[in-house]
């Protein structure tokens, strides 16, 4: 028998998957790895990390499933978006990558802006520009860190580091190019408009392919390095977004999906190009044809219930670990015996800034109306119900552009937890379903490689063939009313604190040195 191999680089670990050509899920495996904080508002990763996670993921499927690597019939790449690689001459990393959540950036984002125009820029690329984007953090090492950006041969995202690890080959594709403010969305190529305005050199950019052409072919020292078979073609695969959505089924117009992560995102596909006239919202290549995904952006959606659980509730770690109850269950169990809406405890997920629909690097984490009748649960409540706000912001500009979503999927370690796919429901007025496959990303580039090798015709048929969904939440009246209240409330915060949030900023963040925001 055939099978597939996906490989998600996310955030906090790799992720693999193997899956054979009837569409079973063989065998699942990851590796952790840090984020590195070199300095306030940096957020970097070293690329031997994720090679070594790679390799490590890799190796426990082929011992776990004692699948022989030939029949290993392709293999495709997923990652998170927006990072940056640089690479020398000699093929070696030039610094450690920084990655989507780096926040030094906001004077060359305003550089970008002064340059090229904010509504032009957005109707080439069909973004707001924001910090942790490749383009702004390559003009940021021009500025901070020349000797760095002289030795540059070549800038990879981060799937595409991978990649050329695997094969020695370097390119990119649509999906994932799309997220650097450097890409014309229109056209499918390398912004020269913007790179020339920039001063940016097009050699130093990754050629652009097809997200399903062969990117490569395993070489013999990563053969040896991961237990794949020599010569194993890799498709390009694509960015995380398209992946994962690949990966729910939301290949149709009007199906969405929503996934609370690390970040969080909700995405719905579209049949055509579609701007947001406030540039509050993300328009990414799909990887079908004639297909894109309108995007609005959390950046700190599960990160915000894994900084309660470490920072203020660390105990539900230590006893998931002697009891062997994931921690996360743990907290849910406690938010499940909160009514909704936490008793007026209202929380802002804004820990790292927020993208969508504020698109403000300064905006910083609020609980709001703490009484002394709180306890952790209307804590832990709050934050899974402020996450869902944060969605729900997302929710209503679509209605706005006149998108219609008539299917909601819900993805990410959220969707793991029963209480917060009510509170979905609930928040946003529609019934939800999971997928059965809880690694969504890594499948979507399963499938890709699937199609990238002939198994299958094409995206929609081997879509029917893998995924299936289960577990229909539908919303309760009740919740959905009272919600409504709050929700009310919860959108005139922001508008209360901004300016608070920036004077906050320029008295904390503002070390001597490089960091750009001073």
């Amino acid at each position: 028998m055939n099978y597939l191999l996906g490989i998600d680089l996310g955030t906090s670990s790799v992720r693999a998957i193997l899956i054979n050509v009837e569409g079973k899920v063989c065998s699942l495996a990851g590796q952790e790895y840090p984020i590195l904080y070199p300095e306030p508002g940096a957020a970097e990763q070293d690329p031997d990390h994720w090679w070594e996670a790679t390799c490590k993921s890799i190796q426990k499927i082929l011992q776990q499933t004692g699948v022989s690597p030939s029949s290993i019939t392709g293999i495709g790449l997923s990652g998170q978006m927006h990072g940056l690689v640089t690479i020398d001459a000699q093929g070696k990393w030039s610094r450690p990558a920084i990655i989507w959540v780096d926040k030094r950036t906001t004077r060359e984002c305003q550089e970008i802006k002064e340059k090229i125009g904010e509504e032009k820029l957005y109707l080439i690329t069909g973004n707001p520009v924001a910090t942790g984007f490749l383009g702004p953090s390559l003009l940021w090492l021009r500025n901070w860190e020349r000797k760095v950006y002289r030795r540059i041969y070549k800038v990879l995202l981060p799937k595409d580091y991978l990649r050329w690890k695997l094969t020695g080959e370097i390119a990119t594709e649509p999906t994932d190019a799309v997220g650097t403010a450097l890409f014309d969305i229109k056209k499918g190529e390398w912004a020269t408009e913007i790179l020339d305005k920039l001063e940016i050199s097009e050699k130093i950019m990754p050629d652009i392919l097809p997200s399903l052409s062969i990117g490569g072919k395993i070489t013999p020292v990563a053969a040896s390095e991961t237990g794949l078979k020599e010569g194993t073609p890799v498709i390009l695969g694509g960015g995380d977004q398209a992946m994962g959505a690949i990966g729910n089924g939301a290949v149709s117009p009007g199906v969405a999906a929503s996934t609370i992560g690390t970040g969080g995102q909700l995405v719905v596909c579209i049949d055509q190009v579609l701007f947001d006239s406030g540039r509050r919202l993300h328009l990414l290549v799909h990887a079908l044809p004639r297909r894109w995904l309108l995007m609005g952006a959390m950046l700190s959606a599960g990160l915000s219930l894994r900084w309660l659980r470490d920072q203020i509730f660390p105990l539900e770690k230590l006893m998931g670990e002697s009891t062997g109850i994931d921690p996360y269950e743990l907290l849910s169990r406690e938010a499940e015996r909160v009514t909704p809406g936490a008793d007026g405890l209202l929380f802002l997920p804004y820990l790292l800034g927020e993208r969508t629909p504020h698109m403000d690097p300064y905006a910083r984490g609020v609980f709001f109306g703490l009484k002394l009748e709180h306890h952790r649960g209307h804590m832990i409540r709050a934050v899974m119900e402020g996450v869902v706000f944060g969605l729900r912001d997302c929710w209503e500009i679509f209605r706005s552009l006149g998108v219609e979503i008539h299917r909601l999927i819900a993805s990410g370690g959220g969707a793991r937890s029963r209480v917060w796919r009510q509170i979905q429901a609930d928040i946003l007025g529609i019934p939800l379903t999971i997928s059965e496959s809880q690694e969504h990303s890594a499948l979507g580039a399963a499938i890709l490689a699937g199609v990238g090798v002939n198994i299958f015709p094409d995206l929609e048929t081997a879509c029917q063939n893998y995924i299936s969904h289960a577990q229909e939440t539908i919303p309760l009246l009740e919740n959905k009313v009272k919600y409504e209240h709050y929700y009310r409330i919860y959108r005139s915060l922001y508008l209360q604190l901004r300016e608070s949030f920036r004077e906050l900023s320029q008295i904390t963040d503002c070390p001597a040195g490089r960091y750009s925001k001073c």
